[in-house]
């Protein structure tokens, strides 16, 4: 009940908020697009069904909010409706016909039709940009941790061991190892690494992990019993913590758990993980002097892969900050926007390929309401979430609409490049089929991702 408290109270108007401007991104690429070609916009609508308010510009288009914030569209001259997939009946003078969007050649169609994806991606692309630029690139090196007896340590790495190629993906951080955990889950992956001054090659087969973060996600990823190497630096604390309690302070290095140095900081866990509620000893340095505290684990439950609970101990402390920003100037910035949004798209195509051969389970689709949560989530994170948010939809809506599927984008520019092979277009009676099973598709889609959301909503 709280969460679809919270659906209602915290999400909705974020989710509002950040699909009114991607949805305008988008069709906005479909009208500036036609405006070049010459093509008459009639409306242009942000959501659907009956018009709350809006104006009618110099040119003749009708600026419009509607009742339904689920989307938008741009209706030009001659269109039948809102979905610019067949003309309309309406007869139209020679001057009009030379505005029309179906009198337009081809090339210009097809323009069209591709400029409200483009449009999205550009405009994830600039952002990132912009936001490189500024800030600098995030990166943490990909050197790592291996995890005693995990997969990883069974393939023969050891802490230290720089990835660089990962499943046939190019390691450049440790940011890419994690991508790639979450595309493949159980098929051995091919691993090059460098270990001093050699290359190395192995396979690791990891182990299928499924987990439920805090807000009540599950995640699914292949575990490889990798970490990422980090100096065991008190970095900060959680509530209640009995690290701080018993004198650490941030800053602090660790150095020994009950006489067992600590190399890296995912060593903690592997070190305590079997003493909560009994006293260890842990010796620190800081700021040169040696020192040493008697501190008691507290006791919290664990998920295993297999799905297991068991109890662990936890010292509730946070490692210092490994992320460093990568200054660029304007192409550098540019070229690590596109690398960013290439990836995203990649990304987003594997999963949907998984889907459609039932590698990755279809309850992984979300819709509106999964949206509205994500959306919820990052605001709690300030205008960092909130942007990050919007560059990865911005991704998603414009390579989705990109899909071969008709009622999409990318299915008119599927039968316009029909048109182009066969020099005709696809006959009236094919293109209705196809509008109907390409309807059928994306209602089902929106079917199960809803589904799929009223569970997430009860878990």
């Amino acid at each position: 009940m709280q969460s679809i408290v919270s659906l209602f109270t915290t999400y909705l108007p974020y989710f509002i908020l950040v699909l009114t401007l991607l949805v305008f991104v988008h069709e906005f690429g479909h009208y500036w697009v036609g405006r070049r070609f010459g093509i008459h916009a009639e409306v242009f609508s942000i959501g659907f069904g009956p018009e709350l308010f809006g104006w009618t510009d110099r040119n003749g288009t009708r600026w419009k909010i509607s009742a339904i914030p689920l989307g938008g569209y741009v209706k030009f001259l001659g269109d039948s409706d809102a979905s610019s997939a067949t003309p309309s009946d309406q007869p139209l003078s020679n001057e009009q016909r030379k505005r029309a969007f179906f009198t337009q050649p081809l090339h210009a169609r097809a323009a069209v039709v591709l400029g409200g994806p483009l449009a999205n991606l550009l405009f994830a692309f600039l952002l990132l940009t912009a936001v490189f630029y500024v800030a600098g690139e995030p990166y943490s090196p990909s050197l790592v941790a291996v995890q005693a007896d995990g997969p990883a340590a069974r393939a023969g790495l050891r802490t230290g061991d720089e990835l660089l190629r990962l499943s046939g993906e190019r390691i450049g951080r440790y940011e890419d190892i994690q991508d790639v955990q979450f595309l493949y889950w159980a098929k051995p992956m091919p691993v090059e690494f460098k270990r001093g001054d050699e290359i190395r090659n192995a396979e690791i087969v990891p182990q299928f992990c499924e987990r439920t973060d805090r807000n009540g996600n599950v995640i699914r990823y292949g575990e490889l019993g990798l970490d990422q190497l980090i100096r065991p630096v008190v970095g900060g604390f959680t509530p209640k913590s009995p690290a701080q309690a018993a004198g650490l302070k941030v800053g602090d290095l660790l150095l020994e758990i009950d006489g067992k140095p600590v190399d890296h900081f995912s060593r903690i866990p592997e070190l305590i993980g079997d003493r909560a509620g009994q006293p260890v000893v842990i010796k620190y340095d800081r700021n040169g002097q040696r020192g040493e505290v008697t501190v008691v684990p507290e006791a919290d439950k664990a998920t295993d892969c297999n799905g297991k609970e068991h109890t662990v101990g936890r010292l509730r402390i946070r490692p210092a900050n490994v992320t460093e920003f990568r200054s660029h100037d304007v192409f550098g910035a540019m070229g690590a926007g596109l690398r960013h949004v290439w990836g995203m798209t990649t990304m987003f195509y594997t999963s949907m390929a998984q889907i459609l051969t039932a590698t990755r389970p279809v309850d992984e689709l979300g819709g509106p309401i999964r949206i509205a949560k994500a959306a919820g989530e990052a605001s709690h994170m300030g205008w960092t979430g909130i942007l990050n948010l919007v560059i990865a939809l911005s991704v998603v809506l414009g390579v989705f609409n990109l899909l071969p599927v008709p009622m999409l984008d990318g299915g008119h520019l599927a039968m316009y490049l029909y048109e182009a092979i066969r020099g005709r277009p696809l006959g009236l009676k094919a293109q209705e089929l196809g509008l109907k099973v390409g309807f059928a598709l994306v209602v089902g889609m929106a079917l199960v991702a809803t589904f799929n959301d009223i569970k997430m909503l009860l878990r």
